[in-house]
């Protein structure tokens, strides 16, 4: 089918009975509503006109959530330009932390807890070792993402780290790691120490919540059996440096797991996508029922509030300074050749029949969106933008919902 951006709207809009007739969290009830009206005239419009009052354009507003595919595109781009200006010049590593599928149940139970669990224990994993003397003895930059689907939407919570191969010494001079980064079972090993350390803590505190079907004894009896299995962790090559991962990342910080145009069949009956199953590396199909496969995106909606972006180390917000001495060491990635192309997208729109560049007068926003501080300091529903002059007329008009355009 090669679907279109809006796909994956029509198919929620298309099975709309079917998502309201069951009981969900909020966050998902907001994904839901977001994703079929973005860029619908239910979330307002704004109006265009060129230099000659040719006629006026409507361009209908974006949602702006975090799992549409819609609105994604922009963000994407903006993130991508922050990181160029963030990530040094130098070798990457590409760490993936996941967490064992026995603690699913929990997952789903206590799906804030267990982000922070994952975020967490994957940090200190890494800075303690790399802080190690007995391995390079230096504070690295760290950019970690979590996701939460695997190749068929199932859930399958892992981070992925862009790890600096090297870092800052105590004594404030960059030291390289070379080809090697750290040894992957001593890896291993600590990231499920402190991840089960913290999943304890959590239990024995009651901030963890169980399961109805489990009782005390089967969580012990399931932390003891976890405890005894080897945790999944993969170190990738190292990278000469981080722009091919950061770009992999940014596919997936916003707009959900799916592009729409892995969708090649969709009908009332049966949903088909393609994915790349990564154990042999061979394009599949797979298809679901539409009620199965919106249940499966709906798995990835994150709480709201939740950060799934963080930045450690060297990265982080709080090592400016130090980041700034590694940047006139190294440099960035604003000098780097962008893939495929540029990133930037034209965002201006043209009259169509003078050719001439369009400019905003005015928008419309629909009265249901409360909180919206936009719709409490405007009476008439208009949110006002240049010279107040230039839209006088159309602000007397009694009810500015009703533009002809």
């Amino acid at each position: 089918m090669g679907g279109s951006d809006r796909l994956l709207q029509n198919i929620f809009l298309a099975n709309s009975s079917h998502l309201r007739s069951i009981k969900r969290p909020l966050k998902d009830i907001k994904a839901i509503e977001a994703i079929s009206r973005c860029r619908t005239e239910n979330l307002g419009t704004s109006y265009y006109r060129c230099e000659e009052n040719h006629e006026i354009v409507a361009q209908h507003h974006s949602c702006q959530h975090r799992s549409c595919f819609l609105c994604a595109k922009k963000n994407r781009i903006k993130w991508i330009e922050s990181q160029r200006t963030k990530l040094f010049n130098t070798g990457h590593f590409h760490v993936v932390f996941t967490l064992p599928h026995e603690y699913l149940d929990l997952w789903r139970y206590n799906q804030s807890l267990f982000i922070r669990i994952i975020f967490k224990a994957s940090q200190e994993t890494i800075t303690t070792l790399m802080n190690d003397s007995k391995y390079h003895g230096v504070t690295p930059g760290i950019l970690m993402v979590l996701h939460t689907w695997g190749r068929q939407l199932p859930l399958h919570p892992h981070t992925h780290c862009l790890v600096t191969g090297g870092g800052l010494t105590k004594s404030g001079e960059w030291q390289d790691s070379g080809d090697y980064l750290l040894p992957i079972r001593v890896v291993k090993a600590l990231y499920r120490d402190i991840a089960q350390a913290l999943i304890i803590k959590a239990f024995e505190s009651k901030e963890l919540k169980l399961p109805p079907a489990m009782d005390e004894m089967g969580f012990r009896s399931l932390y003891r059996r976890v405890y005894k299995k080897p945790w999944s962790v993969r170190i990738q090559d190292r990278y000469e440096h981080g722009q091919g991962v950061m770009l992999y990342l940014a596919r997936y910080i916003k707009g959900g797991p799916l592009n729409p145009s892995q969708i090649e069949h969709c009908s009332s009956k049966a949903i088909v996508f393609r994915y790349l199953d990564h154990r042999d590396k061979r394009k599949k199909k797979l298809s679901l029922t539409p009620a199965e496969f919106t249940k499966r995106l709906l798995l990835h909606v994150p709480p709201e509030g939740m950060h799934m972006v963080r930045y450690y180390g060297l990265y982080a917000s709080s090592s400016k300074k130090k980041r700034e001495r590694c940047k006139d060491m190294l440099g960035d990635l604003s000098s780097i050749k962008k893939a495929g192309g540029s990133d930037r997208e034209d965002v201006l729109l043209f009259c169509k029949q003078c050719g001439g560049p369009l400019r905003y007068t005015h928008s419309v926003w629909n009265r249901f969106r409360k909180g919206n501080s936009l719709n409490e300091a405007c009476a008439t529903g208009f949110a006002q933008h240049l010279d107040e002059a230039e839209i006088a007329n159309t602000l007397r008009m009694k009810d500015c919902r009703k533009i002809q355009v």
